[in-house]
């Protein structure tokens, strides 16, 4: 497990960069990590809220409540309407992996038999017909205590990007207070990762998809938590 209150050499700027590249659609030099200067949190909170596109707050008719009946795990829930919500921005341990039932008590004594307020993004519904979902009980964002409690990371996709830099700043709190997953040994699969200024996830050196990233793009990061500090999530292919 790194320091993580001190800044890792690859941080927000990186999410920085990749929004401002979309936009303007210009290509981003390559640097080495020493070389790249990291942007002060209040500017990445900035950027992130202007980026972004969404506000702190759904439009008219961009929200709904339902009753939650069923916790799948720390990321999904079901509700009584019949709908499976797979929450938006976070990703929680997998069943058997380290954390996963914590994760799950945690999300459980969240929402269990509460009425929820769901907010959607741009995207509604994910590949596997979920309903894709910022949930809140009582105005709190379930998402965003996950991550607070140590129970979830980061997990963007262009998509869905509202209240990102909120769930950024709750990620590198819990990450320096060594909560929940950040208190237990970290289990580094490669002596470092590689990701790219253009996705949200970071890989082993060895994955298919690092093939596919352009020198230009590369962003390497010495751990698996300088990755996740820095908003980036494990790939699902390599599975870092």
């Amino acid at each position: 497990m790194i320091d993580v209150t001190l800044p890792s050499p690859l941080l927000s700027g990186a999410m920085v960069r990749h929004r401002l590249s979309a936009l303007r659609r210009y290509t981003v030099t390559r640097r080495t990590a020493r070389q790249r200067l990291r942007p002060s949190i209040a500017l990445c909170v900035a950027m992130a809220l202007v980026l972004g596109g969404c506000n702190q707050r759904s439009p008219s008719g961009n929200a709904d409540t339902a009753t939650v009946v069923h916790v799948r795990d720390g990321d999904t829930i079901e509700l009584d309407d019949g709908r499976v919500i797979r929450y938006i921005g976070i990703d929680a341990p997998e069943r058997g992996k380290p954390g996963a039932d914590s994760a799950t008590a945690f999300n459980v004594a969240m929402v269990m038999g509460k009425r929820v307020r769901l907010e959607y993004g741009h995207e509604k519904t994910d590949r596997y017909g979920r309903t894709l979902a910022l949930v809140y009980v009582d105005d709190r964002s379930v998402s965003r205590e996950m991550i607070r409690a140590g129970w979830a990371w980061c997990y963007f996709f262009e998509g869905n990007l509202g209240h990102s830099s909120d769930l950024l700043r709750a990620l590198r709190e819990a990450m320096s207070a060594k909560r929940g997953l950040w208190a237990m040994p970290a289990d580094e699969t490669s002596d470092h990762y590689v990701a790219s200024f253009s996705s949200f996830r970071f890989h082993r050196p060895g994955c298919e998809v690092v093939a596919t990233i352009e020198r230009d793009n590369e962003l390497i990061f010495p751990s698996r938590d300088s990755a996740l500090f820095d908003g980036y999530a494990p790939c699902g292919v390599c599975r870092p």
